[in-house]
């Protein structure tokens, strides 16, 4: 029996099958360490997050659109080719895609975005694919929180899509949070720790900022000319332009 209040029972152990274990009181069983996900599946889950987050904050719309390949689209890249297909939702439809996207290793290439942005009927698209990249096989469906809110739907997507065996690329639009914001998240927890800089990045993510591409990681950082990097306060680690 695990005692609660026993310092000896509340920090992990060894299992059997060799890995490092610790017991969850709240959910009653053991669970590995970081609950066995990879620092892959870790880093893409912050990333994601993060994204869903801003979108949820200014109440924008979430979609998850899955585009394919053929036999026929071999020798093509993908990435440009999904370049040539933003740039005719920008014509078509008038508006950038914030989006956060992976690409595995299903069938010939297969990429999954998660996006914020307006409806796009599924014929259209499908006919637009095939057209870039000869492959009219698509996919787009809204995305609904779930009972656990966004995590929920982080969880969905990086259990079935960012597995060790598909999963190849990661990768996100300059607008999906802002630009060099994995630095700036990086450098909040060297300084406050992981539990406060949570706090605080969520507090970010939830005002109101510009996202430009223009913006470089100067505008994030603070300048090191007479100051020193660990007595700045928070507000000095994000230079963001409010409204």
């Amino acid at each position: 029996m695990f005692d609660k209040n026993d310092p000896r029972q509340q920090g992990y152990f060894l299992s059997k099958d060799g890995k490092k274990k610790r017991f969850d009181f709240t959910l009653r069983k053991c669970i590995s360490e970081n609950g066995g996900y990879t620092k892959k599946q870790r880093r893409a889950f912050q990333r994601l997050m993060s994204g869903l987050t801003v979108g949820k904050s200014r109440r924008e719309r979430l979609r998850f659109m899955t585009l394919t390949s053929s036999p026929e689209s071999k020798g093509r890249k993908l990435n440009a080719d999904f370049r040539a297909l933003k740039m005719r939702i920008l014509r078509k439809f008038h508006f950038k895609m914030k989006y956060w996207k992976i690409r595995t290793n299903e069938g010939n290439g297969v990429l999954h975005i998660v996006f914020r942005g307006k409806y796009i009927p599924q014929r259209w698209l499908s006919e637009q694919w095939a057209n870039i990249h000869k492959s009219p096989i698509v996919d787009i469906r809204s995305l609904c929180e779930t009972r656990k809110g966004l995590t929920g739907i982080v969880f969905y997507l990086v259990g079935n899509y960012l597995s060790k065996q598909s999963f190849e690329r990661m990768s996100w639009g300059y607008s999906w949070v802002f630009p060099a914001f994995v630095s700036c998240w990086k450098r909040l927890i060297e300084k406050y720790g992981f539990k406060q800089a949570l706090f605080l990045w969520n507090q970010l993510l939830c005002s109101t900022f510009v996202v430009t591409r223009q913006i470089r990681l100067t505008k994030f950082l603070p300048e090191y000319k007479h100051t020193s990097e660990k007595s700045l306060p928070w507000g000095a680690l994000f230079r963001v332009s409010v409204l």
